[in-house]
């Protein structure tokens, strides 16, 4: 194998595994959410960040190889942002189980499976992008995948606008502290979908660069 291959397979196995971390991280919120017990909020928020300041340490083992390569198979700059998206995603899902105990939230919604599952969609979206990066120039390959993570990004959207308008056109049934914890919790997912939507811009931009 040349070595330009194996560069080549480095970088973009680099972001596969990134991604992967995210999802990682991503699925340990949610295991908490989904037995959320407000005496275990502590363990939540200390499981997650563990898993986040792992990616941050891949991602910095990642820069540090970048640093020294001549040779890249895309442009040092477009590595690096892709890099500095991927580890944005982590942390935003680092940043929901932060602020679940530092707002030392005593329930959660009912209703965040909706949500839930929109953000595992866009993160196995952005994966399987990765996956195929060799094939980044190939619009026929990449536009589908590319697709996936923007529809579900616009998908979630959408489900924010209805669960917050429904919140407040139904707010007689909840007190206040309730509306406004729900509509905060449903922002901090939307937010995860509007990062991997981050990731992709740049990836189509990468794309564009390379046909």
């Amino acid at each position: 194998m040349g070595i330009f291959k194996k560069r080549n397979e480095y970088f973009y196995e680099s972001f596969v595994e990134l991604s992967t971390l995210s999802l990682n991280t991503y699925e340990c919120l949610v295991k908490g959410i989904k037995e959320f017990n407000h005496d275990n909020i502590l363990e939540l928020k200390n499981s997650v960040h563990e898993l986040e300041h792992q990616a941050d340490l891949k991602k910095r083992e990642i820069e540090e190889k970048l640093a020294k390569e001549f040779i890249t198979p895309i442009s040092r700059e477009d590595i690096f942002l892709l890099l500095d998206l991927i580890d944005d995603l982590t942390d935003s899902i680092d940043e929901i189980s932060y602020k679940i105990y530092i707002r030392d939230y005593k329930i959660l919604p009912s209703d965040l499976d909706p949500f839930i599952e929109k953000g595992i969609v866009a993160i196995k979206g952005l994966i399987d992008i990765f996956m195929n990066f060799k094939d980044i120039s190939n619009k026929k390959v990449m536009d589908p995948l590319v697709n996936v993570v923007l529809n579900c990004e616009e998908e979630t959207d959408q489900l924010y606008e209805t669960k917050v308008h429904s919140l407040y056109v139904n707010k007689d049934k909840y007190d206040y502290e309730y509306v406004r914890m729900s509509e905060r919790i449903y922002s901090y997912f939307e937010n995860i979908t509007d990062k991997c939507r981050d990731v992709v811009k740049q990836i189509i931009i990468v794309m564009y660069k390379n046909i």
